[in-house]
């Protein structure tokens, strides 16, 4: 007899965490239509930012991630109203965003040192400042809101809020993104609107009041952003050395967004939920029976994830941006192999941040999305020579 357990699982999968996640691809095909189409005018005009980008939508993703959990943990716990004028919402949200401007910081001067082009490079800054405010703010009340109203629900928030904010992140990045980088000729509308985001960051600062525990959690959370954007720097160098190559096959320049953000939702889901039950204390040994099934049916619910994405970007291609394409076969049969090995990173992280003492919440999602974007990028480098 199968296990109800078991049942359980299986029934959370397909019917909570599946239908969110191909939710998110339809999302993500926003931000790779932008990507597609003008992937040619970031990479002739604007470099630095292909350096940048992975850890724009990775580590922006990561952090709200991240965010999405702790919401989760506090509900459980009862440490926070499920409400949004709820004073840990106000400053979990301002946290949040300082944390995104710090990794960009990095991931600029190294875009900067690489590209060597000082125009570019002070161009660049202003537009990911101002965009990071303006997207991080949005983020932040998202992220509340897509793990309060679960909560409220009797829905499992680990389930639903890591992977739709991460894809939400996608979403409005990019088209942000490009939206500053088409504005900023504009100087005077691009000034005025930088100066509006830093106004609605200095009133959040004031109004947020940080105790012990809240450096603590910022100072671990830093620690963990900061070491994410060097590994996010290398996608970035990545994807920029190899942007000709993507050009040639431009579907995967429509997909990227989606594969990228696929890959960590199907990691951030295992990690935020084995978080939880190391918190709940309901995880006794490392390896167990429980987390290969899970697993191995999340891996077997990548296989439809794989052909949704090839096939929603053959109609992108052909429909918006005039584009003949197909079907990859490599991509659809080999992705879920990739989000297998995901997965287990996401298990083995949560367990080990916990054995080091530190809050696999505040650890796990954002390791794994980060490192899901190194994997993911090598592996469309990896389709695309296998296919050419």
């Amino acid at each position: 007899m199968v296990s109800k357990r078991y049942i359980q699982i299986v029934k959370t999968a397909v019917l909570t965490s599946f239908p969110a996640l191909v939710a998110c691809v339809f999302l993500d095909f926003f931000a790779g239509t932008f990507l597609g189409k003008f992937f040619t005018l970031i990479r002739e005009n604007y470099p630095i930012i292909l350096v940048i980008l992975p850890g724009l939508m990775g580590l922006r993703g990561n952090i709200f991630g991240s965010l999405a959990s702790r919401f989760s943990t506090m509900l459980y716990l009862g440490e926070m109203k499920p409400s949004l004028r709820d004073k840990m919402v106000t400053k979990n949200i301002f946290m949040s965003i300082v944390l995104s401007l710090l990794p960009v910081l990095f991931l600029w001067l190294v875009g900067s040192l690489k590209i060597r082009d000082v125009d570019i490079a002070i161009a660049v800054l202003l537009i990911i400042l101002t965009s990071t405010i303006y997207t991080s703010l949005f983020l932040g009340y998202s992220t509340a809101f897509v793990s309060i109203l679960p909560f409220k629900k009797g829905i499992d928030p680990d389930a639903i809020a890591a992977p739709v904010i991460t894809s939400l992140a996608d979403l409005v990045t990019v088209p942000l993104l490009v939206g500053f980088i088409l504005l900023f000729s504009d100087h005077k509308t691009f000034l005025a609107i930088t100066a509006l985001a830093l106004l609605v960051f200095f009133f959040l600062w004031r109004y947020s009041k940080f105790g012990k525990e809240d450096i603590v959690t910022f100072k671990e959370i830093t620690s963990v952003i900061m070491f994410l954007a060097m590994i996010s720097s290398i996608t970035g160098s990545i994807l920029e050395s190899y942007s000709e190559l993507l050009e040639r096959v431009i579907i995967f320049s429509i997909m990227y967004p989606a594969i990228l953000d696929t890959t960590g939702n199907l990691g951030s889901i295992i990690g935020a939920k084995t978080s939880t039950k190391i918190h709940l204390g309901e995880i006794e040994k490392t390896l167990n029976k429980d987390i290969a099934f899970e697993i191995g049916v999340y891996t077997i619910l990548a296989y439809p994830l794989a052909l949704l994405s090839n096939g929603i970007a053959v109609l992108v291609g052909r429909f918006l941006l005039n584009k003949t394409m197909g079907i990859i076969p490599e991509f659809v049969l080999l992705y879920p192999i990739l989000a297998h090995l995901v997965m287990w990173f996401a298990y083995f992280i949560a367990i080990f941040a916990e054995k080091m003492r530190l809050d696999p919440d505040n650890v796990t999602v954002p390791t794994i999305t980060t490192l899901a974007d190194v994997f993911s990028t090598l592996f469309v480098v990896f389709i695309i020579k296998l296919i050419i």
